[in-house]
């Protein structure tokens, strides 16, 4: 697969840090922003929902924050990625390089903004008391997933957007909608029943929030079997999605 070509991973890396500069628009300023947003979160959702919803999870604020980190970055990661292949038309218009590093770097340049927020998160747990564990060399595994799941909407986002002009909108909407039927500040079993949970267990980002918590939270280590099916799930949909860019791909400079 030309995405994991190694003579483009020097090309990949400058557009990283370049669409990673440019998001933060180069100030020092920029990038704290990019870090407060998430914490800002934090403290709204907090001060709604912490006597309700957060009524018996233990280290609730922590639950939260993890919820939120992740799920910026697949709003993020996805949004950015949608944008690519537009937003870098003037280079591929005048130079010959694969489309896909276009949408590959713009999804690594959030990804370092996810990391930094990790790494805050961190200063969190060390703050209130949790502290760490052996499970936690677990961590990268599980950003590992939820950054192919990014990488893998983003292409196929990436080129829609190019076709159908409306594709932002649509996601926006489908992101807000899945914000809340995602448990990013509540915890599954207290909104439905065992039957209907079968649903929720679907969507790859509850199970991604799972695994985190689980790691952080309870200091444990989730299980292995349900990681690699993860893991296995996410690489067929990568695959899927980038075999669906290919096919899209060749009418693009001609709409561009």
């Amino acid at each position: 697969m030309q995405i994991f070509d190694r003579k483009h991973i020097n090309l990949v890396r400058q557009l990283t840090i370049f669409n990673f500069k440019l998001r933060d628009q180069g100030t020092v300023l920029g990038f704290i922003w990019t870090l407060l947003h998430p914490f800002l979160m934090l403290m709204i959702l907090y001060m709604l929902f912490s006597k309700r919803l957060g009524r018996g999870i233990e280290h609730y604020e922590i639950y939260l924050l993890i919820g939120i980190v992740q799920w910026n970055f697949l709003s993020a990661g996805t949004n950015e990625g949608l944008k690519s292949i537009m937003n870098g038309r003037l280079i591929l218009r005048n130079i010959r390089i694969p489309r896909v590093a276009i949408v590959l770097s713009s999804v690594l340049a959030v990804c370092i903004s996810f990391l930094f927020e990790l790494l805050v998160l961190g200063g969190f747990i060390v703050f209130s008391g949790i502290g760490f564990s052996p499970a936690m060399l677990l961590i990268p595994f599980v950003i590992l997933i939820q950054l192919l799941l990014v990488i893998s909407i983003s292409l196929v986002l990436s080129c829609l957007n190019v076709y159908f002009k409306d594709t932002g909108h649509i996601w926006n909407i489908l992101l807000k909608i899945g914000f809340f039927t995602t448990p990013v500040f509540y915890s599954i079993p207290m909104f439905i029943s065992k039957t209907k949970m079968t649903a929720y267990y679907l969507n790859p980002m509850t199970q991604l929030m799972i695994f985190m918590r689980q790691i952080i939270l309870f200091k444990t280590i989730p299980p292995l079997m349900n990681m690699l099916i993860m893991f296995l799930i996410v690489l067929a949909l990568l695959a899927v999605c980038y075999w669906i860019f290919k096919k899209l791909e060749d009418g693009i400079i001609e709409r561009l």
